[in-house]
């Protein structure tokens, strides 16, 4: 076969070097083989490999009418067969380029996280995981087959000379333990890890002898670079900094230990190094024989359960083998008989000609899908389009995104499904609701469904409009979101159960991809009924006193209390946050039975007591809060740290709370993340629940409580129930705003003793949020299940 092999660029990067490998064995193999490409760094390579390169025109607007038309013009002139793309251009120019022409085919390889439906669903495609396959197969791609990136394991493999070199030529000691990472240094993906395993060695070298050695360039590199600057503060040399390698096997070969994900992780195999698979949002975790059927069925890549956890999670992976010498050499020698038997370049050939010849055998490209793929692609350009109008980050490719959950699970496996109705946006402040579901995404896989928003206010908040009213995107590992965007009128009954309807079809499709017999369906809105015609386990949450507050949402007079009948009557199990919610639902409908569950705290690491004299206050600055109180507390002389962001309706309330934060002794510091809330309380010495004494509050079950024991802090709260559930000497309870300033300052006074910080941690632990997610389920195995 005469066969053009076209990379994504030729910059160094995983998929180009795997195209390049893949041609140079099929020219091995005794086909005629050419690389087409921009000219790039990779070029020397493929002369090196006795390969012919050819030139492309340079890409412009993708695809590119040039490329396209010299593609096709070699398909004729040099009597190609094949014309194989890397990633969704080269693949679309390919595609463009044979259409018409007999005899002659087009293949698509994507080695990327997801795959563009702009692909046109006729061409042969290649996939790098399982996962990915089976999904495309769903999307209508019947020619989709499995190549996992190929190794050449007679170039890769352990050479000692080289380790030495490498070691000798960045001034790495040879007692020294070395981890190294060979990557892109961009923001997409791979940075964030990166910078965790910057972080943690940085603090394993205060005690051991340890180095990272971090292989690449990229857009990202000056930060990099400054954060590893920062790190070798306390010991020289720590991180070393080595620059974009042609050829980077002398660094796998130096390495005692690997940190990778995709190629780069499947090279470092073939050097029998072990191996810690890095993926985003704090995902890390160690190649063994337990864990290897994971990686092959989502590929060498994972998503955490948190990006603030991701050096912690390191931390636990590493220290299984940072101070076991025979560990570390039987799992380098367990990898590398893996890559052998599975991985190795002769086999990713072999199986390249084989989708060659059924790709020939097959009729040629369907003008029908052309134009298909067209109109799919002429919606992603218009989002591009609108994301560079809103200056939001647009991306290159596809790289980043993470597959969407229209799937099934691992084949099989038959998991617990949650449809989660909430009251906010998942982009909100991370509230009850949020909380709840990424505690659950542990135990199911969890469908998001954002309330209806009105394209006014995407606008005015920034957020972008998308062309369809209904969009599907992934969140978090086990969490799906759906998007609805309407004209307006979100707050009227009659349009809101119109604006329901939309996310049906999409809902009932997510439920039918899982395998699942019956899906858990959680209400927890004011304002949404249960999805129409879905069968399932129907709950109902309530995670406020909605009828007192119906008013403070903005709300139509009757329309929450009309809901709430209705959703009570509906539901197979009902739950609220506080004992007085409890009482409430159980006086309006005294059937519901309802249950206590409630709110709960994400755990972070405890860490050094800062030493301030101060009291600290976190969440949404609203009028909840009783302002006279802060005002006494700041009139008293103690120091206020704040964080939150300030959300008052009430003109009058909202200026004077913004008077107030501006006031001697207020340190406001605005919203921060989730996961900075630990480090902010590490520089207080007492956790403050003032909340105004009415009925929406009386109801609540403040967040902020539970997150001020999670950091070691004591608590001072105003008189609610809440507070009092709870029933432990560190949540101490004012009657009023003398007692309340009089235990505040006490508190301020005294100094945190470590073993009340542990105290306190550990009530905390007690009600984490995974433990909520966990007595759900299991109050809805007891109890709706069973019937009783």
């Amino acid at each position: 076969m005469r066969i053009l092999l076209y990379p994504h660029d030729l910059d160094m990067g995983g998929s180009q070097l795997n195209a390049i490998d893949i041609a140079s064995q099929l020219q091995a193999e005794g086909h005629e083989v050419i690389v087409y490409g921009w000219p790039g760094p990779l070029v020397e390579r493929i002369k090196e490999r006795g390969l012919e390169f050819i030139a492309s025109p340079r890409p412009r607007f993708r695809p590119t009418p040039a490329i396209v038309a010299d593609l096709r013009r070699l398909a004729v002139e040099r009597q190609l067969d094949v014309l194989h793309g890397f990633e969704w251009p080269p693949s679309l120019e390919c595609r463009l380029a044979v259409q018409g022409l007999e005899g002659k085919t087009s293949v698509s390889t994507v080695m990327s996280m997801a795959v563009a439906d702009f692909i046109p669903r006729d061409m042969a495609l290649t996939v790098g995981t399982e996962q990915i396959r089976d999904e495309r197969r769903k999307k209508g791609y019947s020619q989709v087959s499995l190549l996992e990136p190929p190794i050449d394991t007679r170039e890769n493999r352990a050479d000692a000379a080289l380790g030495e070199q490498f070691r000798r030529a960045h001034g790495i000691p040879d007692d020294n333990l070395l981890l190294v990472v060979v990557s892109r240094l961009v923001p997409e993906l791979k940075l964030e890890g990166i910078l965790a395993a910057i972080t943690h060695v940085g603090k394993l070298a205060e005690h051991r002898n340890v180095s990272l050695a971090i292989v690449g360039d990229g857009s990202a590199e000056d930060l990099v670079a400054a954060q590893a600057a920062a790190a070798n503060e306390a010991r020289p040399g720590t991180i070393i900094m080595c620059g974009q390698m042609s050829d980077p096997r002398g660094a796998y070969a130096a390495a005692d230990i690997m940190l990778g994900m995709g190629g780069s992780a499947l090279k470092s195999l073939s050097f029998a190094k072990p191996l810690v698979v890095q993926g985003e949002n704090g995902y890390w975790k160690l190649l063994d024989e337990t864990t290897l059927k994971d990686f092959e069925w989502q590929g060498w890549y994972g998503v955490g359960e948190g990006a603030e956890r991701g050096e912690a999670v390191l931390a636990e992976e590493l220290a299984r083998i940072l101070d076991d010498e025979p560990l570390r050499r039987r799992l380098g020698d367990f990898g590398r008989r893996l890559v052998e038997e599975r991985y190795s370049l002769q086999a990713a050939a072999s199986t390249m000609e084989g989708i060659y010849t059924s790709a020939l055998d097959r009729r040629r490209a369907s003008w029908s899908e052309a134009v298909r793929a067209g109109v799919f692609f002429g919606g992603y350009l218009a989002e591009r389009a609108i994301q560079k109008v809103q200056r939001k980050v647009v991306m290159d490719d596809f790289n980043s995104r993470k597959l969407l959950v229209e799937r099934s699970q691992h084949p099989g496996a038959r998991q617990r499904v949650v449809v989660f109705v909430p009251g906010t946006f998942w982009d909100d402040l991370k509230g009850t609701d949020h909380m709840l579901a990424s505690a659950l995404s542990r135990e199911a896989s969890v469908l998001w469904v954002d309330p209806p928003r009105t394209i006014r206010s995407s606008v005015s908040e920034g957020r972008g409009v998308s062309l369809k009213p209904v969009v599907v995107d992934q969140l978090e590992n086990s969490v799906t979101r759906i998007r609805t965007q309407v004209p307006g009128g979100v707050r009227f009954a009659i349009l809101r159960n119109l604006y329901d309807l939309l996310p049906l079809h999409r809902i009932r499709t997510f439920v039918r991809a899982q395998s699942a017999e019956k899906p858990v369906i959680i209400n927890a809105s004011a304002t949404a009924s249960f999805p129409k015609d879905l069968d399932g386990i129907k709950i109902l949450y309530v995670t406020d006193d909605w009828i007192a507050g119906e008013q403070l949402m903005g709300l139509p007079v009757g329309s929450v209390i009309k809901r709430l009948r209705a959703n009570l009557v509906e539901a197979d199990a009902v739950f609220a946050v506080s004992p007085t919610l409890v009482q409430e639902l159980t006086q309006l409908d005294p059937s519901c039975g309802a249950t206590l569950l409630p709110n709960g705290c994400r755990l972070q690491d405890l860490l050094p007591d800062a030493g301030q004299p101060a009291a600290g206050l976190v969440g949404q600055l609203n009028d909840r809060l009783d302002l006279n109180l802060l005002e006494a507390i700041r009139d008293a002389g103690i120091a206020l740290r704040i964080a939150g962001p300030l959300r008052g309706n009430d003109p009058a309330w909202r200026a004077r709370m913004e008077e107030f934060l501006a006031s001697d002794g207020v340190q406001w510091v605005g919203q921060i993340p989730s996961e900075q809330i630990a480090e902010f309380l590490s520089h207080c010495r007492v956790g403050i629940t003032p909340y105004a004494n009415n009925e929406f509050n009386q109801a609540s079950f403040p967040l902020k409580t539970l997150d001020y024991l999670a950091a070691g802090l004591p608590v001072i709260s105003t008189n609610l129930p809440s507070s009092k559930w709870l029933a432990t000497e560190h949540v101490l309870i004012a009657e009023s705003t003398r007692e309340f300033v009089d235990l505040l300052g006490q508190a301020v006074a005294t100094g945190l003793e470590p073993a009340e910080r542990q105290e306190r941690r550990q009530i905390a632990e007690q009600h984490t949020w995974e433990r909520r997610a966990q007595q759900l389920l299991a109050d809805i195995d007891d109890c709706v299940l069973t019937g009783t």
